[in-house]
């Protein structure tokens, strides 16, 4: 049988409500994620993790009961069925379903409506690997080789390359010149330089290419953010 595939989404979860439940370890591991991403988190489950019951305390994650019930499905952007009993998580994906909620669901991944893929960042850069849930554990071993690969240069050369392309930005509306800035800069051996921390001839070549946009000087200063922030 052809597996599903799985649409690739990068959700902005900013102050939407998710709901959670379950309140063990693959609840804790939900909750940490969508915390990170903004999110606002309800929970539901009759035990918690010590680490969730110190969100709850400090008010940053809702309780909102022991026993699920339906109407906790109310105004939730996404849902996550991390119990341990597959009928209850079943039974939680069909009522998202019945009111068009995004279900994740731990016990049976290809039940729910997505799948979490295995992922890292860089600060801005985000690398997730799926396996459409046919193995969750490649999927962890492909992600943690690729960990190996992606180190701190990686940060900075992102943060830089986004401060300069909203300094470039606010200064030029030629839309054609400024993708061909970007796309040079982004040519350039960058991160063999920061790397090697050869700081003096990355920041010579990329005023160099970024010309009457951007000074030395400005560019030196990114430079110098980009670094302080990602240290």
């Amino acid at each position: 049988m052809e597996m599903q595939r799985r649409y690739p989404i990068f959700l902005s979860l900013d102050g939407c409500t998710c709901l959670v439940v379950g309140g063990g370890g693959v609840g804790e591991r939900k909750v940490r994620s969508l915390l990170e991403s903004g999110a606002r988190v309800r929970i539901v489950s009759r035990e918690l993790t010590p680490w969730l019951e110190e969100m709850k305390d400090r008010g940053a994650i809702s309780h909102v009961g022991s026993t699920y019930s339906p109407e906790h499905l109310e105004g939730v952007m996404l849902a996550f069925a991390a119990t341990n009993d597959p009928a209850l998580n079943l039974r939680i994906a069909g009522d998202a379903r019945q009111r068009a909620v995004p279900c994740n669901m731990a016990t049976d991944p290809e039940c729910g409506s997505f799948i979490v893929p295995s992922s890292f960042s860089r600060g801005p850069l985000t690398v997730a690997v799926s396996t459409s849930g046919v193995s969750p554990a490649l999927a962890r071993k492909v992600r943690r080789d690729l960990e190996r690969q992606f180190g701190l240069e990686w940060e900075i050369l992102l943060r830089f390359l986004g401060l300069v392309r909203q300094a470039v930005q606010s200064r030029s509306n030629d839309s054609a010149e400024n993708q061909m800035i970007f796309r040079t800069l982004v040519d350039l051996p960058l991160l063999r330089w920061i790397r090697q921390n050869d700081i003096q001839t990355a920041l010579e070549k990329t005023a160099e290419v970024c010309g009457p946009h951007l000074s030395r000087q400005e560019a030196a200063a990114l430079w110098d953010e980009a670094w302080k922030a990602s240290s």
